[in-house]
């Protein structure tokens, strides 16, 4: 699993559900990388930054045939169709320039 400080730049949903993210690397461009490109699932329970929100990306790497998920519905563990960066969770990064400084 990886975590990068990054912002949201493009997103799109497909006609089934799933949506693709697009991040921006902020701080270190990871294996050479400066952009990383993911998949939301369409029964994922967790917020989708908007475009421009700057945080924190939790994502993995799934390799095809190899990797496995628990389907709930069959209640067997089943291989990954497709190679592919999934979403995790993404955590927006707190705004500190609207504390009040005391003196």
């Amino acid at each position: 699993m990886f975590t990068i400080k990054c912002k949201c730049v493009a997103k799109e949903q497909d006609l089934l559900g799933y949506q693709t993210l697009v991040f921006k690397d902020l701080e270190n461009s990871q294996f050479g990388y400066q952009y990383r490109m993911v998949t939301v699932f369409y029964n994922w329970e967790a917020r989708v930054p908007d475009i421009g929100e700057v945080g924190y990306l939790e994502y993995d790497s799934v390799e095809a045939g190899i990797d496995k998920y628990y389907d709930k519905n069959s209640k067997e563990f089943k291989v990954y169709n497709y190679t592919n960066l999934i979403f995790y969770k993404f955590v927006k990064e707190k705004d500190n320039s609207t504390k009040d400084i005391i003196l």
